[in-house]
């Protein structure tokens, strides 16, 4: 086997997509999960506050 065919699969580490990086990394999915729960319920809580009716 020639040396070009063993490091092919590491040639091209840094031209993944950013999902697939996201989905490679443990913490960085567990922080976007908790980052869009963290935002929805916001989002959520201020449409909720502001359908309020005044009186």
């Amino acid at each position: 086997m020639s040396t070009q065919q063993q490091e092919a699969p590491n040639a091209e580490p840094e031209n993944r997509p950013w999902q697939q990086q996201l989905y490679d990394s443990i913490w960085l999915l567990a922080g976007a999960a908790f980052l869009f729960f963290v935002l929805s319920y916001v989002v959520w809580g201020l449409v909720d506050i502001l359908t309020v009716p005044t009186g």
